[in-house]
């Protein structure tokens, strides 16, 4: 039996009851109208989100994530199927039609990792965390060891040499002081991208290997009490991860841009281009100290400087380190869990909601506390759809397999299915984790913005009973709080980058110290992420609604107006550091604003008339506007991204680059690329404008009708 902490039940029925009043207060105090409603649609809405909002259960949250997190459940193994049938099971007592959609795909799992220092003296790295006497799950026998999902085998001894964060201007930094990685171990700590571009660029500079390591001073001691006594980073906590050139393309590296079905064929191993070439490992910050203090050469500068207690140097040597990787590389079987509540005027007309169910071990915050909310929205939604209140549109709740390698199962099915998505799908919402903290925080793409802003007005923030608009804007009247723009990292990636689907992706953050390690579990969700459970219930409520709105709207509360003015901000941006003449791009964009705005004006026209004539078509023209801002051909240097507007960007991995094309070229100095980027983006403006004016002359038209 697992060590839960003891709720007092009279404190969490008072906050129900509170719950329930400020959000009926709440909804009774809002705009008469929703942003894409006539009057009297607008009225049911309400009472439609207010109906969902009071089913969801504290309780039930709780007892599926005390289930979900029961096991490990790597991707791959017998338990990760299990917790595809259980959400299966769950969907199909909610009433829901549930498809099981089976991939195979390249998921090499660890057979033996080593790291050890060699000279001067010696010390063998853990791979595995500490058990701890009050917490059984940190004694079982089927924890994964620390390890780099994709790391090729591989052997290699020689000299160590400290690269800070493993960035380009790291490796500048140590060029600059006459040191050089070529033949070396590089030590680099997590954080400032993506620990696949500091594989990549590890090997781009010769290095032999690398060890990855979390600084105290980044998530451990340095921020605060330690599991078990607090949120952050005990010495002993490993954080597993891909390296996986993510960047590159997000499907099963042996598959790239089709489906990795049964029949499917396949590249080699050795053929695949986004997998790293040098062994990588992790270790823990305690095994990382004797590796570090071992090191002579130049102190560092100061923001290299880390948490442990000694200056830090470069290197090389004398430390000597071996480290030894060695998997089984296997083809295995991944579950996507589908499951839809059909609409009930335009069944073929999506809106999404997606969260991955794998994890690295337990996996409570990450994806388990998310699985909670999703299927807390699913339970929720069926329940009203047995009382005759069903969507307009269909709802998809869709749970992947895979996402920690590398976004394998989300990927495999949206080009599984990609015609079919392009054509249906209105929006992609991504839960990865839901609650580690308190903190909203969320990226989409522009369209879909004041939407979530929206709903976060009409959600009460737990801890402080206010909305969690107020809270997430820190209590700002004249700014509105900032929702940024997606790059990877998450099941989102897919959606957008390789289809052109407008997308979402949002949590609630806090101090989040046991980032992929086997302390990410029950015991640390309720001490310290969300002991309450109440920021799961919140994030079902945002999350809910959301989908609400875009299922049920009359019409779609997609600003195009918004889209253009962030893209002209940027391409202010781009201009103030470069020397681009784009004021041709300038005047797209200008010209996309105005059309944009007049549709605009022309929907809320219809929606103020309440008028009631058919306008499927409009709407679904909307949705697809999106799709306009992708290329075929995908961008130069990684074809499988498609969207020309965003993208990760080449050496930060997750972070979102805007105008990747432009980016990557001026990366690389080539001004005919560069030109040619510039030409793909003129031509998406002049595209996307065009799609407003057929949209505002559609309108036209059904209003003469």
């Amino acid at each position: 039996m697992k060590i839960n902490r003891t709720h007092d039940l009279s404190y969490i029925i008072i906050i129900n009851i509170l719950f329930l009043f400020l959000v009926t207060s709440l909804s009774a105090y809002s705009e008469t109208k929703l942003r894409g409603f006539t009057s009297n649609n607008a009225t049911i809405q309400h009472q439609t989100e207010t109906a969902f909002k009071d089913l969801v259960s504290i309780e039930s949250c709780r007892t599926n994530l005390r289930r979900l997190t029961e096991e490990p459940h790597l991707a791959g193994t017998e338990n990760s199927f299990k917790v595809a049938e259980f959400i299966k099971n769950q969907h199909e007592r909610y009433g829901l039609k549930v498809k099981i959609y089976e991939y195979l795909v390249y998921l090499p799992h660890p057979l033996e990792v080593l790291v050890e220092l060699v000279s001067p003296g010696q010390h063998v790295a853990a791979n595995k965390e500490t058990g701890w006497q009050w917490d059984k799950d940190s004694y079982r026998t089927d924890i994964v060891p620390g390890y780099n999902a994709y790391s090729p085998d591989g052997e290699v001894t020689a000299e160590l040499v400290y690269v800070n964060k493993g960035l380009p201007q790291d490796y500048q930094t140590l060029h600059n002081l006459g040191i050089s990685v070529e033949g070396k171990i590089c030590i680099a700590r997590y954080g400032g991208s993506y620990r696949g571009v500091k594989a990549k660029l590890a090997g781009d500079y010769g290095a032999t290997g690398l060890i990855l390591y979390s600084d105290p001073s980044d998530d451990g001691y340095m921020r605060g009490d330690v599991y078990p006594r607090g949120p952050w980073r005990s010495e002993d906590a490993i954080q597993r991860g891909t390296v996986k050139y993510i960047f590159q393309h997000a499907s099963d590296p042996l598959t790239p841009g089709w489906a990795a079905t049964e029949d499917a064929d396949r590249l080699e191993v050795e053929e695949a281009t986004d997998l790293p070439k040098i062994p990588v490992i992790p270790i823990a910050y305690k095994d990382a100290k004797p590796l570090l203090e071992a090191l002579s050469g130049p102190t560092v500068p100061l923001s290299w400087q880390g948490g442990l207690p000694f200056a830090y140097h470069t290197g090389p040597g004398p430390a000597t380190v071996h480290m030894k990787v060695k998997c089984e590389h296997k083809i295995r079987k991944i579950y996507n869990v589908i499951a839809t509540l059909e609409g009930s005027e335009f069944p073929d007309q999506w809106v999404i909601l997606g969260n991955h169910h794998d994890a690295w071990i337990y996996g409570a915050a990450d994806p388990s506390s998310g699985t909670t909310s999703l299927l807390e929205i699913a339970r929720c939604m069926g329940k009203l759809a047995q009382q005759g209140i069903r969507p307009k549109r269909t709802i998809v709740f869709a749970s992947w397999d895979a996402e920690e390698f590398g976004i394998l199962g989300s990927t495999e099915w949206v080009e599984h299915l990609k015609q079919e998505l392009r054509d249906k799908t209105v929006a992609y919402l991504n839960v990865d984790i839901s609650a580690t903290g308190t903190k909203l925080y969320a990226s989409a793409i522009p369209t879909l913005k004041q939407l979530v802003r929206d709903v976060s007005q009409e959600v009460i923030d737990p801890r402080t009973l206010k909305t969690v608009y107020d809270v997430w804007n820190n209590g700002h009247q004249n700014k509105k709080p900032k929702v940024g723009n997606l790059g990877s990292g998450s099941d989102h990636s897919p959606f957008v980058g390789h289809v052109g689907i407008p997308a979402v992706s949002m949590g609630f953050d806090g101090p989040y110290g046991v980032y992929h390690a086997m302390q990410d579990n029950l015991y640390w969700m309720e001490h310290f992420g969300d002991p309450t459970y109440q920021y799961q219930v919140a994030m079902a409520h945002i999350w809910g609604s959301i989908a609400l709105r875009l299922a049920n709207a009359d019409v779609l509360p997609l600003d195009y107006q918004l889209y253009a003015e962030e893209l002209l901000s940027e391409l202010e941006i781009l201009k103030n550091g470069s020397l681009l003449n784009i004021q041709k791009l300038r005047n797209l964009l200008i010209d996309w604003e105005n059309s944009a705005a007049v549709l605009n004006r022309k929907l809320q026209e219809y929606i103020d008339s309440d008028n009631q004539v058919d306008i499927a078509e409009i709407n679904q023209r909307l949705f697809q506007l999106e799709r306009l801002l992708t290329n075929q051909d995908g961008l130069p240097m990684r074809p499988w991204f498609k969207h020309l507007i965003y993208a990760p960007g080449l050496n930060t991995g997750y972070a979102a680059v805007v105008f990747p094309g432009i980016i990557d070229a001026i990366e690389q100095q080539d001004v005919v690329q560069i030109n040619e980027a510039i030409d793909n983006l003129a031509s998406a403006f002049q595209r996307m404008d065009k799609g407003l004016k057929e949209i505002i002359s559609l309108v036209n038209t059904t209003e003469e009708d």
